[in-house]
């Protein structure tokens, strides 16, 4: 083939990306389901413009190479700030759940479809990957808290790790003359040994060599680790076989954890170099789409991947956080996010080309790709209605002072459930709240910069909590004029009583705790048990919540069934304040202010939600 024509054809996959990519955000769904189509319709099953087997092992290497930054990105991106909180999920996820897996999907593909059994574990290890590929720019798209974030970018990046050594072990031990399982289990086990060996060693010496900062300077930065990522996936494939991955996800996360200069601009430049291979690869794997291979399974094939998805999925998700402090609807999305990405697709192609029964070869690539395209449209379609449902899209928060008061309310909105990012001039009050997963910002409240680095645009509501009137209105006022903040989702700490009247002229929310703080004990000398549980913050809570339940609208209050030991202590409606009674009806629009104790509270709040 002329490298003219190779060259135009490279072109047409990157403007194809680009249109996937500007359609994904105008009609809000996310960019894989439109790059999977875009490669559909331009491979040979269609159009015929992109037949990737034109380019041979090519292709291969095109993959490779963009599995492996990819794998990167997203290994150098996970937030570390919530590892403490979410470890246990993710380690079990990623050995108790690839493991149920890997069955699930085996024995679905046996009785389903009528694999042999070493096949059909071969198919299971597969599928057992729910790749960076297409869960980091899912969660991008969808602000979900950042727990439930951490945990699906964590189990995404180490699944394809453990589903490639898993698979290439399956394999291997399918091609043995006399294969045992010993020597299967045996070989798994040194693989990963490699792997992670060679991901600390190379790892540590790139955050080396990123710190010399008189030899390696910012323009050199983004060339050298490049450079030590692919080195370090050549270094494990050239000692093991499919270590590759595993090493570049340990080195990446151990740059993620490592302070190494230029950090944010390498983070940058990865995840958009990762955007770009991303669209290749989906293009071009999704061009290599045989329709025979999936007609011929019919619905036989939908069945099992059926199975996958209603079945073995949620099995796996909840076995694996059987003891976590995750709520039942934090596992429920966990369960229904669950689509295959590149790498079970670059490996089905692999295996299929090597099998010596092509029929079974074909039929695995086929199941494979089928599992693919269904879970990727399904979770780019439904992912955010499920989000939505499941009530796990959190506010979006910024605190400005992260002393006692800032401190304080990160803690209590972190455990409701907000996402929540704290600015301050002090580092080791960041430090301190990073220590318990709350992301921090270093630097001044009043700088744009800084607002932007904290996510402002996203932020639903600024809070500022610092000992300086001054600073709180300043940081309110920036808000407010170059990010349009309007009424209401300004709230301000005014230290002098004084100044309540200036934050309530500039349309600032603001309270007082010299004059909270007295209005409070005057009232727990004539009413100590109204008070006392509010006190306690880590026992008791007071929460505004908005009536958006259609379930709850039109009916008195007597007739709710609010649990104990919560309460409804007022109504907001339009500009009206309310004293709830037994005949009170609820109406669609109303604020209700909830007390009790603070689990008790959560609960009541999400009836109304």
């Amino acid at each position: 083939m002329e490298p003219i024509y190779i060259f135009a054809l490279f072109t047409l996959v990157l403007a194809a990306g680009i249109i996937a990519q500007v359609i994904s955000k105008v009609v809000q769904i996310p960019s894989i389901v439109f790059l999977l189509a875009a490669g559909i319709l331009l491979g040979p099953e269609c159009i015929g413009v992109i037949d990737p087997r034109m380019y041979g092992d090519g292709l291969r290497l095109v993959v490779t190479f963009a599995v492996v930054i990819i794998v990167f990105d997203g290994g150098i991106n996970i937030d570390i700030r919530h590892l403490r909180t979410v470890s246990h999920s993710v380690l079990a996820l990623v050995s108790v759940g690839v493991l149920i897996t890997m069955i699930g999907g085996a024995v679905a593909a046996h009785l389903l479809v009528g694999l042999d059994w070493a096949f059909a574990f071969l198919f299971g290890a597969l599928i057992a990957a729910t790749g960076p590929t297409v869960i980091v720019p899912l969660m991008r798209d969808i602000r979900v808290n950042n727990r439930i974030r951490s945990i699906l970018e964590m189990e995404g990046v180490f699944n394809d790790a453990v589903s490639i050594l898993l698979a290439a072990v399956i394999f291997e031990w399918i091609m043995m003359p006399h294969p045992t399982v010993e020597s299967g289990i045996l070989m798994f086990l040194l693989r990963i040994a490699i792997g992670v060996t060679v991901g600390v060693i190379m790892g540590l010496t790139c955050a080396f060599a990123l710190s010399q900062t008189r030899v390696v300077t910012r323009q050199l930065a983004h060339l050298t680790t490049i450079s030590f990522v692919l080195i370090t996936y050549t270094i494990a494939e050239i000692i093991s076989r499919e270590t590759g991955i595993l090493a570049v996800a340990i080195a990446a996360i151990y740059l993620g954890m490592a302070d190494i200069p230029y950090k944010k601009e390498i983070q940058e430049f990865k995840s958009y170099l990762s955007i770009i291979l991303l669209s290749v690869i989906f293009i071009l794997l999704a061009a290599m789409l045989q329709f025979d291979s999936i007609a011929s399974l019919g619905l036989r094939g939908v069945l099992v991947v059926a199975a996958l998805i209603l079945i073995v999925r949620p099995v796996a998700v909840f076995a694996s956080t059987a003891h976590s402090p995750l709520r039942i609807r934090d596992r429920s999305f966990i369960s229904a996010i669950g689509p295959r990405g590149v790498v079970p697709a670059s490996m089905a192609t692999y295996f299929a080309l090597k099998i010596p029964d092509g029929d079974v070869g074909d039929t695995i690539m086929g199941l494979v790709f089928l599992c693919i395209i269904i879970t990727v449209i399904l979770a780019g379609i439904l992912a955010r209605p499920i989000a939505t449902r499941l009530r796990v899209i959190p506010m979006e928060i910024l605190i400005v002072g992260g002393g006692g008061v800032g401190s304080t309310l990160a803690h209590r909105m972190t455990r409701r459930g907000e996402n929540v990012v704290v600015i301050d001039t002090d580092i080791e009050h960041c430090r301190r709240l990073e220590k318990f997963g709350i992301p921090t910002v270093h630097g001044d409240g009043g700088d744009i910069t800084v607002l932007k680095k904290a996510g402002i645009k996203h932020a639903k509501y600024l809070v500022a909590t610092t000992d300086q009137d001054s600073v709180n209105m300043l940081v309110c006022q920036v808000a407010k004029s170059k990010f349009g903040f309007g009424e209401g989702k300004l709230i301000a700490r005014a230290n002098d009583p004084k100044n309540l009247s200036t934050f309530h002229d500039l349309g600032i929310k603001s309270m007082s705790p010299i004059a909270s703080t007295a209005a409070i004990l005057d009232h727990l000398i004539g009413h100590p048990s109204m008070f006392s549980m509010y006190e306690l913050g880590d026992h008791g809570d007071i929460v505004e919540v908005p009536v958006t339940n259609p379930a709850m609208i039109g009916k008195a209050i007597k007739e709710l069934k609010i649990p104990l030991d919560s309460l409804i202590v007022l109504i907001r409606r339009d500009n009206n304040t309310l004293i709830p009674h037994g005949d009170l009806i609820i109406e669609i629009g109303d604020r209700i202010t909830i007390m009790g104790k603070i689990n008790i509270v959560k609960k009541t709040v999400d009836m109304f939600r």
